[in-house]
């Protein structure tokens, strides 16, 4: 089946034997190919739009994996069965993978794995993820369809983090692969024309000061 690259990269952090909720699942081609691609993965296909679940019944249906795939319909982890071990969270703001992880924390004792991928707000997402009893096990950069897109894989345990490592990620820095360095030198180019444009007297220049400093050295 065709899936785009980010999907797949997002499915590459998932183990095998993984009992899996995908959160905001669309259309569950994400969970139909983890099914297809990886060794004895269970799945909960959740989202909160009727419709989406109605065409993910139909992409089950089609490639036949129904007896690996439940589709549920609900907010967030509200209907997480206690047997899930592995949480993924894409195509959202970072500030609502938060949200849903803050309102579900007493559910979290049984999760080893959480896979995200923010549309935004990366840095909050690392630090909070981090802050609940998780440490950055992988992560990676892609420019997918004219866009740039990172995938966090946490896993149980703790580790520290800097600031700088926070806000850039771990692992990127130490790939340094060129795709994380073409997004750092954009987005400093960016920051810079938009710095300008703001005057001396808002707090919103100093945090872009700050964040221009941070990605003078990459």
């Amino acid at each position: 089946m065709k899936i785009s690259n980010r999907l797949k990269l997002i499915a590459s952090f998932v183990d095998d034997d993984s009992k899996v909720i995908d959160v905001g699942c669309d259309h569950a081609l994400l969970d139909i190919f983890l099914v297809l691609n990886k060794k004895n993965i269970k799945a909960i296909a959740s989202d909160i739009n009727p419709h989406s679940l109605q065409m993910a019944r139909r992409n089950i249906d089609k490639y036949g994996v129904a007896k690996s795939i439940v589709l549920s319909l609900g907010d967030g982890l509200e209907k997480m069965p206690d047997d899930i071990d592995t949480i993924v969270m894409s195509g959202m703001g970072g500030n609502t993978i938060i949200d849903i992880l803050e309102n579900s924390k007493d559910m979290l004792l049984s999760i080893k794995t959480i896979v995200v991928s923010p549309h935004n707000s990366l840095y909050d997402v690392r630090r909070y993820v981090n802050k609940i009893g998780y440490y950055i096990d992988d992560e990676e950069m892609i420019y997918d369809q004219g866009k740039y897109y990172t995938v966090i894989k946490f896993q149980r345990g703790q580790k520290n983090y800097s600031d700088e490592q926070l806000f850039f990620g771990p692992i990127l820095l130490m790939k340094r692969n060129s795709i994380f360095c073409r997004y750092c030198s954009e987005l400093l180019q960016k920051d810079e024309i938009l710095l300008k444009t703001i005057p001396q007297s808002s707090s919103e220049r100093d945090r872009l000061q700050k964040e221009i400093e941070k990605l003078r050295t990459i």
